[in-house]
């Protein structure tokens, strides 16, 4: 069986066990009706599910692969590790079987036993009445998280850090000590892999500058991966506002960001007499691009939220295209936060007018929540990016 992110599987009680066996058994149903398809002979190959095949795997040894996926999940022993190529391989059996599935209610084939229910309702229901256990394991969507610690094994997020690693391993080896990029050369894309094979076998060679081409929908990708990294990071779980945007801008910098700069005077202050700070300021070719403000928060602290909009727009005195507000969350209830927050930004007065509020579907997750407002300067558009991301306690 495959380990759930829900438990301490140090310390796995008899309830913990039989919620991680409810979950393998959904898995073992989809790869089960994977198989039967692989077998019948109909030229279903591997290329009907991989969304591509750009690696060094070849068909047969991705069909190979699900016979041991499959095996794995049937196990009565917990892995509390596989390699990433399974990773990759289960995420992508999860998008496919979403995909050919037409009916919701048919996407996990076990339903709930009443006793299990009830033991969960028991054990995990909190105060407000939410059981974060039991709507994860009954709701599909959240397969995508629960059975995964991380997602480094996607192509976004492992070409992120390959260039990380080559731009200064060092530093990679520093800020990720759990991740072994020896561990990932299956998924690497080729032209980066031999890049990653290269500095391995010639570590003295001067490192490749890897240029970044910023653009607003990369730097947003790029600070959600950033604000991921943090988050999972134990390091920064109790520390200051500053500790955490040093690690940001820090991230970003090895990204292939030049020019990042943190707490750059720019702009005006609050009393309008000088220059004031701001928290990180990217640089495009040499010329600004875009400000990100970063706060702690424990509540929906209104005077504060609104000091660190009001500092943005001060700041940017020639109107960017995008602007970013992060927000480092502690807070008991998270759920409540984020309507609470959202319902504050979007009645906002903001300096220009506000012309759209989204909450977009895409980079939703359980602990990091976006939202979007568009503002009208002098006939063209300007967005600010509300992140929110829950630091767990």
């Amino acid at each position: 069986m495959l380990s759930l992110d829900l438990f301490d599987y140090s310390s796995l009680t008899d309830l913990e066990r039989d919620v991680t066996k409810y979950v393998n058994k959904n898995v073992e149903c989809i790869i089960r009706v994977l198989l039967d398809f692989l077998e019948d002979n109909n030229d279903f190959t591997p290329e009907d599910f991989l969304p591509y095949n750009n690696f060094r795997i070849n068909n047969a040894v991705w069909s190979e692969m699900v016979y041991d996926l499959y095996d794995i999940i049937r196990s009565d022993v917990i892995r509390e590790y596989v390699k990433p190529k399974y990773e990759f391989l289960l995420y992508v059996i999860l998008q496919w079987w979403d995909d050919c599935t037409d009916d919701p209610d048919d996407l996990l084939e076990n339903k709930l036993d009443d006793n299990l229910a009830t033991k969960i309702k028991e054990t995990y229901t909190s105060e407000d009445g939410g059981n974060y256990v039991l709507n994860a394991i009954t709701d599909f969507e959240e397969y995508y998280y629960i059975l995964f610690a991380n997602h480094d094994f996607l192509p976004d997020s492992l070409e992120r850090l390959i260039i990380i690693y080559i731009r200064n391993p060092d530093w990679f080896t520093m800020q990720f000590p759990d991740i072994d990029l020896n561990e990932y050369q299956d998924l690497m894309p080729k032209d980066l892999r031999e890049q990653f094979e290269e500095l391995n076998r010639n570590p003295s060679e001067p490192i490749k500058i890897i240029k970044k081409e910023v653009c607003e929908d990369t730097l947003l990708q790029d600070l959600i991966f950033c604000c991921e990294k943090l988050q999972a990071n134990i390091t920064y779980k109790d520390s200051p506002e500053n500790h955490r945007n040093d690690y940001i801008r820090d991230l970003l910098d090895t990204m292939g960001y030049l020019g990042i700069r943190d707490q750059t005077r720019l702009g005006t202050s609050s009393g309008g007499k000088e220059a004031g700070e701001v928290d990180i300021l990217v640089r495009k070719d040499n010329r600004s691009f875009s400000i990100i403000e970063a706060l702690n928060l424990s509540s929906v602290n209104k005077s504060c939220i609104s000091l660190h909009i009001d500092k943005i727009y001060r700041y940017d005195t020639l109107g960017y295209i995008c602007n970013f507000i992060v927000s480092y969350v502690k807070a008991t209830d998270f759920l409540t936060f984020w309507d609470r927050y959202l319902r504050f930004v979007q009645s906002y007065s903001y300096p220009f007018e506000r012309v759209k509020f989204e909450i977009p579907k895409y980079n939703q997750y359980s602990e990091l929540r976006l939202a979007v407002t568009e503002l009208m300067r002098n006939n063209m558009v300007t967005k600010l990016y509300h992140i929110v991301v829950h630091i767990p306690s």
